[in-house]
């Protein structure tokens, strides 16, 4: 199966192919201008150099953030209308297991790192590539807290921990520059991954994830915790 894979959460994104669990081709580009103004020709690129066409496409994976409300909205409506106009499935996936994913040969705790506003950082922790808290959207000073007191922590990976590699790396390792860009490439391969479990066409009920900033709390939050409603 072709499956492409469009990541548009963060200053950065990512149009990736995978097929049968293969990597056949990725493009980065920025966002920081308007995710809408490049994503369909990096699109269109990736799709040349790899001399394939849309309708070859069979399934298009979608990152869900958290992240930027304007650049996720721009990735979900993309991928909507190509999954509309082409007649083919379209799952979600969100974007911190991409970055789960990339490093889950290692043994121990990850904690995924994403940029938010200002002084936020977006965060989640993983045991075993399973997100064991909840997102949640904290002060940076407030997350090196959660890190120091977290048990067999391995690495911090993601856009987040490289923009403050300088001050997360006093306290634990940060993943090297290339495992902490977006991955489009990534985010088609998990998204064929949950397709063939689920079998299901997520186009009408796909919403990206919004994460409203929390005052620090333990390190294992209620699930209903650290969403908020998107506005």
């Amino acid at each position: 199966m072709m499956v492409l894979g469009i990541e548009t959460s963060h200053e950065h994104g990512s149009v990736g192919l995978s097929r049968d669990g293969e990597l056949w081709g990725e493009l980065l580009f920025s966002t920081e201008v308007g995710p809408g103004e490049y994503l369909l020709p990096a699109l269109e690129s990736l799709l040349t150099l790899n001399k394939l066409e849309r309708d070859q496409i069979e399934l298009i994976s979608v990152a869900l953030g958290p992240g930027s409300f304007t650049s996720l909205r721009i990735g979900l409506a993309v991928g909507k209308g190509l999954a509309q106009a082409l007649h083919i499935p379209i799952v979600g996936v969100p974007s911190m297991a991409a970055y789960a994913e990339k490093v889950s040969f290692l043994l121990g705790k990850i904690c995924v790192v994403l940029p938010d506003r200002r002084d936020l950082v977006y965060c989640a922790f993983y045991e075993n590539n399973v997100q064991i808290t909840p997102e949640l959207s904290l002060p940076l000073a407030a997350l090196m807290e959660q890190v120091k007191q977290m048990p067999d922590l391995a690495l911090c990976v993601g856009g987040g921990a490289e923009r403050h590699r300088a001050a997360l790396e006093q306290i634990v390792p940060v993943a090297p520059p290339a495992l902490n860009r977006p991955s489009g490439a990534v985010i088609a391969q998990l998204g064929a991954r949950k397709y063939k479990q689920s079998q299901q066409d997520e186009l009408w009920t796909l919403e990206p994830i919004y994460v409203a900033p929390l005052s620090p709390s333990p390190l294992h939050p209620s699930p209903s915790e650290g969403r908020g409603a998107g506005g």
